[in-house]
C-alpha cells in the first residue's frame, strides 16, 4: 500500500460570523433492519415459524465465521404469514440463514445482504420443505423389533474421499414402528436400522461358548442389507410422506470384546466406549453429528468383558473417569470377524502439544494492519476434551501452541482475512495436510504443522442478472478451479456464496489461476451426486483468468447445473 504525505498550506483570515459557526455534526450512523418472506418453493405459501438469523460484528470468509468479543447474534422467527425482521443492524455485510423447523437436519439456506443505514425489505427464502419417513423394523418372522435406532445416513465427499455420515434418528417404540421428521428432500439418504445400546457393566456375563449365545441383531441397511453396498438410496420430493419404509434385519452369532485398559500409571477404572465404523460419530463435510456410544466403566483393575457384538469394524475409545484437562485418552480400531477378541491391552497417554506455525510467502506484507489467522484442530470421531486447547488467533507470521491434544485423528479449519492473503499449503511433516485429514504425533512429539500463507490472492466479483438485465438476488455463484484433478479435489476446493440484494457476489481471496464460475438457483451439496453434476458440466460455465493481486469481474445469468 502506497503512502502519501498531504501538505496543507494555512493563511490568517480575518474570522467572519459564520466562521465562528460550528461545523455540522458528522452523521449519525443509523442502525436498520432486514425483512422478508419464508415461503414454500414449490406452492408459494408462507411458512411459519421458520428461524432467520444473523451476526453483528463477525466476519466471513467461505462458511468459517470469524467473531469478536462484540459479536452477537440476532434471532427471529416467521410469523402467520411467513414475514420476519431481523432490527436494529448496523452498517455492515451481512450473511442471513434461513433454518427450517426444529430437527430438521441439513435445512439451512443464506442470504447476503449490505446494509447501509437503511431498511431493506423483500430478502425473501423459498424454501424447500422437509419430508417425512415412517415404517417398522422387522425380523425374518415380519414381527416388529423395539429399541432400535433408525438412522439417516448421507454418503457425501469429505477430507479427500467420500465417506458415510449420520443424519437424524428415531427409536423404534414397541411395534417397532418408526418416523423420521424433517428429512431434507432433494438429498440423497440411506438408512441403517441397528440396536439401541446404552452403557452396561464391565463384565459380561454372556457364557463362555460361543455356540451358547443368542444370535445378535446386525446393523442392517434399508431394506435388508447387513453391507453398504447392498443399500437402497431413498430420494425424497418436497413435502412427501414415504410410508411403509421397513427394515428387515438381519442376524449374526454374537462375539465379545475383552482386555485391560490402563493408564500410564497402571490398571484403573476407565471410561470404555465402542462404536461402529462408517458411519459414526464424528464431523463431515455438513458439519457433523454426535451421539451416546454405548459402553461401559471398567473395575478398578482395568479389565473388561462386553458382549452382544456383531462382525465388524469397531472404534474403541478408553479415557478417564475425572475428565480433568491433564487427563489421559486411548483410541484404536478393533475388527471382529468370526470369532471373541480377546486378551487387548490399550494403554491411555498424556496429552500431547503441538505448534502451528505460520509461514508468510514473500516480503513482508505492506498492509499496516495487524494480520492474523484463526486456526483450529476439530476432533473427527468425538467432541472435544476438557482442557484440549486446539485453537485461537495467531499473528501472520507466528506461532500459534496447541495443548492438551491426544494421540487422534482432527480436521483442521483455518481462515485468514487480510488483503491479498490465502492459505496456499497446511504440511506435516514432509506431507501435505490441506483437506486431509491430521494424525496428531504419528510424525513426532517435536513435529509442528506449518500453514503457508501466500499474499498475491484475487478476488472474482460477480454480477448476476436475468434476461431483462435486472439483478438476481439470492442466487449461488460457485467457483471451481480449473486444477481440480477429481471430483473428490473439486469437493475439497470449490468456493461458493450468495448475490446479495444488488445481484453480487464477491468472492474471498483466492490463489491466482483459472476458474469456472457459475450462477444457479439449483442447490448443490457434496454428494457424489450433486459433484458429479458439476464435474461433468464445468467445462460450459464461465471461464475466469485471475490475475496475481488481481480482481476480475464477470457478469452471469442464472443456469441449470443439473
Amino acid at each position: 500500500m502506497t503512502k502519501f504525505a498531504i501538505f496543507l498550506a494555512v493563511t490568517a483570515l480575518p474570522m467572519t460570523w459564520a466562521q465562528q459557526q460550528p461545523a455540522d455534526p458528522p452523521p449519525a450512523v443509523t442502525n436498520a433492519s432486514i425483512s422478508g418472506v419464508v415461503r414454500n418453493k414449490n406452492t408459494g405459501a408462507p411458512l411459519k415459524d421458520y428461524t432467520i438469523s444473523t451476526y453483528v460484528n463477525a466476519t466471513w470468509s467461505g462458511n468459517s465465521i470469524t467473531m469478536t468479543a462484540t459479536t452477537k447474534q440476532v434471532v427471529a422467527k416467521t410469523d402467520e404469514q411467513g414475514h420476519y425482521r431481523l432490527s436494529d443492524l448496523p452498517p455492515a455485510q451481512y450473511r442471513i440463514a434461513m433454518q427450517g423447523p426444529e430437527g430438521f437436519f441439513g435445512a439451512t439456506s443464506n442470504r447476503t445482504v449490505v446494509l447501509a443505514g437503511q431498511d431493506v425489505d423483500g430478502i425473501d427464502f423459498n424454501a424447500i420443505v422437509p419430508a417425512t419417513i415412517s415404517g417398522k423394523v422387522i425380523d425374518e418372522n415380519g414381527d416388529g423389533v423395539p429399541n432400535m435406532m433408525v438412522t439417516l445416513v448421507s454418503k457425501e465427499y469429505y477430507l479427500g474421499s467420500i465417506g458415510y455420515y449420520h443424519g437424524g434418528g428415531a427409536l423404534t417404540n414397541d411395534l417397532g414402528e418408526y418416523t423420521l421428521a424433517n428429512v431434507k428432500s432433494g438429498h440423497t439418504y440411506y438408512l441403517i436400522a441397528q440396536p439401541w445400546r446404552r452403557h452396561e457393566g464391565a463384565h459380561a456375563e454372556t457364557p463362555l461358548n460361543p455356540a451358547m449365545r443368542r444370535r445378535t441383531v446386525m446393523r442392517t441397511w434399508y431394506p435388508s442389507s447387513p453391507d453398504k453396498d447392498g443399500a437402497a438410496p431413498l430420494l425424497l420430493r418436497d413435502s412427501e410422506s414415504r410410508e411403509g419404509v421397513n427394515i428387515e434385519v438381519k442376524k449374526s452369532p454374537s462375539y465379545c470384546l475383552s482386555g485391560v485398559a490402563m493408564t500410564p500409571n497402571g490398571p484403573a477404572a476407565l471410561n470404555l466406549d465402542v462404536e461402529l465404523l462408517s458411519p459414526s460419530n464424528g464431523t463431515s463435510s455438513s458439519g457433523g453429528s454426535f451421539g451416546p456410544t454405548p459402553g461401559a466403566t471398567t473395575g478398578s483393575n482395568g479389565e473388561f468383558r462386553l458382549c452382544d457384538f456383531a462382525p465388524g469394524s469397531y472404534r474403541v475409545s478408553v479415557s478417564e473417569t475425572a475428565r480433568a484437562p491433564e487427563s489421559t485418552f486411548a483410541t484404536t480400531i478393533v475388527n471382529i470377524s468370526d470369532r471373541d477378541v480377546t486378551d487387548l491391552r490399550i494403554p491411555t497417554s498424556p496429552r500431547v502439544s503441538m505448534d502451528a506455525e505460520i509461514v508468510l510467502e514473500g516480503e513482508a506484507h505492506k498492509d499496516p494492519f495487524p494480520m492474523a489467522l484463526r486456526f483450529n484442530l476439530m476432533p473427527m470421531f468425538r467432541t472435544q476434551q476438557p482442557g484440549e486447547k486446539a485453537g485461537g488467533r495467531a499473528d501472520v507470521p507466528g506461532t500459534l501452541q496447541l495443548t492438551g491434544l491426544t494421540w487422534d485423528d482432527y480436521s483442521i479449519y483455518a481462515t485468514v482475512n487480510t488483503q491479498g492473503l490465502y492459505i496456499k499449503d497446511i504440511t506435516y511433516g514432509a506431507r501435505s495436510v490441506f483437506h486431509q485429514p491430521v494424525r496428531v504425533g504419528s510424525e513426532g512429539g517435536s513435529v509442528p504443522l506449518h500453514v503457508i500463507l501466500a499474499q498475491d490472492g484475487g478476488r472474482i466479483t460477480t454480477r448476476v442478472v436475468n434476461k431483462d438485465d435486472h439483478p438476481v438476488s439470492g442466487t449461488t455463484v460457485i467457483v471451481m478451479p480449473e486444477g481440480a484433478q477429481s471430483e473428490a479435489d473439486l469437493a475439497a476446493l470449490i468456493t461458493s456464496g450468495q448475490t446479495d440484494q444488488a445481484g453480487q457476489y464477491k468472492s474471498g481471496f483466492l490463489a491466482p489461476g483459472k476458474y469456472y464460475v457459475v450462477a444457479t438457483e439449483d442447490s448443490y451439496d457434496m454428494t457424489p451426486e450433486s459433484i458429479g453434476k458439476l464435474w461433468q458440466s464445468h467445462n460450459r460455465f464461465k471461464e475466469v483468468d485471475l490475475p496475481a493481486s488481481g480482481s476480475v469481474q464477470v457478469d452471469l445469468q442464472p443456469t441449470g447445473i443439473r
